[in-house]
């Protein structure tokens, strides 16, 4: 018996087009390279036709970002745990992040940091997905070190994701030099084990 495979609508597919125009506008040229005419120009639709879908250049900007954002808890959801070798699960865990933020995707994390800095609709965006992330991350810590009490896990969630952000960054600064990126995934990762050890 054959299974049914899902198929997107029309209106599904113009939105992901729409998007992976934009994403690719944002990566080339900037927040202030963005413009709704060139992308309706670019995909063959109306700018009319555009803004059904994304009425404003920020709604469709911050559409990008949240598919963006997504990503890498989505890499850390797909993660086996081995409770007998964490060492192992937190250098794959930090691993995948590092090689995703060494590419041309880890650009969006410094855009969307240099946006919230100005507009509260972007701080709001940056918080929710801190939030979000955060969430996740004390989920993979009770997972790594079930003998830390809740509020302890948050703090050192914390602890983590400031250690991530930061070398996310650098790595953005390190890009084509992979020896420079695989050393810092070593040293982010052995700095994480030794936290997870050490936390009281």
């Amino acid at each position: 018996m054959k299974m049914a495979i899902a198929r997107r609508s029309k209106g599904e597919e113009r939105r992901e087009a729409i998007e992976a125009a934009a994403r690719r506008m944002l990566l080339d040229e900037g927040y202030t390279g963005i413009s709704l005419r060139q992308i309706a120009t670019k995909l063959g639709i109306s700018v009319g036709n555009l803004q059904y879908y994304f009425p404003t250049k920020d709604d469709l900007v911050e559409s990008v970002i949240i598919g963006e954002t997504q990503k890498p808890i989505d890499m850390l959801g797909e993660i086996t745990w081995d409770p007998n070798n964490t060492t192992k699960s937190i250098r794959q865990a930090v691993g995948s992040l590092m090689q995703y933020y060494a590419s041309e995707a880890g650009r969006f994390y410094a855009i969307m940091e240099s946006l919230a800095l100005y507009d509260a609709r972007y701080v709001k965006l940056k918080a929710d997905g801190y939030a979000h992330v955060l969430s996740h991350i004390e989920k993979l810590i009770s997972l790594v070190a079930p003998e830390l009490p809740a509020g302890r896990a948050s703090g050192l969630a914390r602890v983590l994701v400031a250690l991530i952000d930061g070398a996310s960054l650098q790595v953005q600064f390190a890009r084509g030099d992979d020896g420079s990126v695989r050393s810092l995934i070593v040293d982010v990762s052995a700095a994480i084990e030794h936290l997870l050890e050490n936390w009281e």
